[in-house]
């Protein structure tokens, strides 16, 4: 598709748009996908409307956007420090035609570090960060539910060796969740719909461990990977959708308004281990199994309260207070470690100059 392809229009468009400010600089946390609630969901379909649900935790791990109103040109200028731009600018072109803008936009992200396509949401956070640092611009006339939703029903990724076209890819819309609600765990239900969320408390950490032989693979190819294996999505949906749907409902929504961590890291262990997750899902990567199955123990002794991968791999997680020794046993399976704080807030404004 090409970079702005609109598949599915804003919903709710606002009357009246006039832009605020004229510089407006944010700082966008990154989410942990811990699994998916209807996983026959994920498979393709034509209209890029996907319902299966998810459960994300947060993490600050920011990417820093800053965004231009340009009044004297109709183009968008792209800082040459910023990796990625047929994403960048795919976000600023879905955005100038939700908001009906032709004004010029000057762009500059810091995405330096990021690791793509390693299960983290690296283009579906780039693409949210931007959309919501042009909205900030305009005071935010696109309410929340609605950006969520129009960001996840038009995403697209790079592919390798061509600047004006993309990719387009599933998304549940965890990344743009990430920025736009507050809590440090958020669950998304039907297309995109944000159900329930809670505060994380401070003593816990995330620990991440991204294998250290991965090596990134572009969008198109991950896709063509991931059709070989729908029949095994669909039939894990099929086989547990039903009772991952009760115990999501009986078990994690009144986990969460306990604070019970433990509890809401045994349904998510039962997915990922026992229904089939972590296997099907080493088309990312082919040690994937036999790393997860190293660091079972973790979870089962009770040293971390969530286990999981995020997304698809091949990046692992933890949730835990014992985050040391989490780290250590990451570090012995060949995992290069990183500890992040839990995010419980939205996107951060650090600067704004009015109009």
């Amino acid at each position: 598709m090409l970079v702005g392809t609109i598949f599915n229009p804003l919903r709710n468009h606002p009357v009246e748009i006039k832009p605020l400010y004229k510089k407006v600089s944010i700082l966008y946390p990154s989410r942990l996908n811990a699994m998916a609630l209807d996983p026959s969901k994920v498979a393709v379909n034509h209209n890029m409307q996907y319902s299966p649900g998810e459960i994300i935790f947060k993490v600050k791990i920011y990417k820093k956007i800053s965004v231009e109103l340009l009044s004297n040109t109709h183009k968008i200028y792209i800082s040459e420090n910023a990796k990625r731009k047929p994403l960048i600018k795919h976000s600023a072109l879905i955005m100038r035609k939700a908001l009906k803008s032709k004004n010029g936009l000057r762009i500059d992200v810091d995405n330096e570090n990021e690791i793509k396509h390693a299960g983290l949401g690296s283009s579906s956070c780039l693409i949210a960060s931007v959309a919501c640092a042009i909205n900030e611009l305009y005071n935010r006339p696109i309410k929340r539910d609605d950006l969520l939703q129009y960001l996840a029903q038009n995403h697209g990724e790079e592919i390798n060796n061509y600047d004006d076209m993309l990719s387009p890819v599933q998304c549940i819309g965890g990344s743009a969740a990430a920025g736009l609600f507050e809590g440090g765990m958020i669950v998304l239900a039907g297309k995109s719909r944000v159900i329930a969320s809670m505060k994380i408390d401070s003593d816990y950490k995330a620990v991440i461990g991204i294998p250290k032989d991965f090596k990134e693979l572009d969008a198109q190819t991950l896709l063509y990977r991931e059709t070989k294996i729908f029949d095994k999505v669909i039939e894990c949906g099929r086989k547990f959708g039903n009772s991952i749907a009760y115990n999501c409902l009986h078990n994690v929504l009144p986990a969460m308004t306990e604070g019970d961590m433990s509890a809401i890291g045994d349904f998510i262990f039962d997915y990922r281990y026992n229904m089939g997750s972590i296997a099907y899902c080493s088309y990312t990567y082919d040690k994937l199994l036999r790393i997860a199955r190293k660091v079972a123990f973790l979870k089962r002794k009770g040293i971390v309260d969530i286990l999981s991968i995020s997304s698809v791999g091949p990046a692992f997680f933890a949730i835990t207070k014992n985050y040391k020794t989490c780290k250590e046993n990451f570090e012995n399976v060949n995992l290069k470690t990183y500890i992040a704080d839990i995010e419980n807030d939205t996107y951060k404004i650090l600067k704004t100059i009015k109009k």
